[in-house]
């Protein structure tokens, strides 16, 4: 495969904006649930599921037009108190119905014909945009920013759109095995604490002589795991 790389510009290959949407719920304005910055920081992509769980605060007209999320697009942390915690972004999986991106955050919408969304969450996830971003920040001791200026002049690599389409559906596969593999995880320690408790409950049931206990009225919470986070 050639994997010549061609350097743009962030803003020659996707809209920039900042979001200024707060957390508060005013009269006139529409619910909406928001995507806050602990939900970018967390999650590789962003999915109907996931945003089920959102905070409800409401936004204008505008505010809904600009900001409302759709699958292909990019959110990314904006402001932190580190560094480090900043430029850390996040897919959105798919069209999410009355869910937009709040404060601290920038929207990155990918020019389709020449960027793969989920090709440049994965550039923009690279050492090489943390350390551009961890430089090119703003502020110091209590709080950083990335201005809109550097965000747009952020340099990406790009292969033919045909490359990228292949590099993003790999990273998602091995995104979607991690998350599997974390739920399976979390399921197989819950088994173990379910059957922990069951044997305390039995040898108690024994020392005490009652050993016509219903077992089965004991719920069976192994088949909950954890939610798995559908990367898309």
């Amino acid at each position: 495969m050639n994997m010549a790389s061609t350097k743009y510009r962030l803003q020659d290959v996707a809209e920039v904006e900042i979001s200024g949407v707060d957390k508060k719920i005013l009269d006139g304005e529409t619910l909406v649930r928001v995507c806050n910055f602990t939900d970018v920081y967390y999650n590789w992509a962003i999915t109907q599921e996931k945003a089920k769980s959102f905070l409800v605060a409401s936004a204008n007209t505008r505010e809904i037009n600009r900001f409302h999320l759709r699958k292909g697009m990019i959110a990314l942390t904006k402001d932190s108190e580190t560094r480090f915690d900043i430029g850390i972004s996040t897919y959105i999986a798919d069209d999410l119905e009355e869910v937009i991106l709040g404060y601290h955050c920038a929207l990155i919408t990918p020019f389709e014909s020449i960027v793969n969304g989920k090709y440049l969450n994965a550039f923009i996830s690279s050492r090489y945009i943390k350390q551009y971003c961890a430089n090119s920040a703003n502020g110091s001791g209590q709080r950083y920013s990335l201005p809109i200026s550097v965000l747009k002049n952020m340099p990406i690599l790009l292969p033919s759109i045909k490359e990228q389409q292949a590099i993003g559906g790999l990273l998602s596969q091995i995104d979607r095995k991690i998350t599997l593999n974390h739920a399976i995880n979390h399921n197989l320690r819950a088994r173990r604490k379910q059957r922990r408790s069951l044997f305390s409950l039995c040898r108690s049931d024994a020392v005490n002589g009652n050993v016509s206990r219903n077992l089965e009225a004991i719920p069976d919470h192994s088949s909950k795991g954890g939610e798995v986070r559908r990367a898309a």
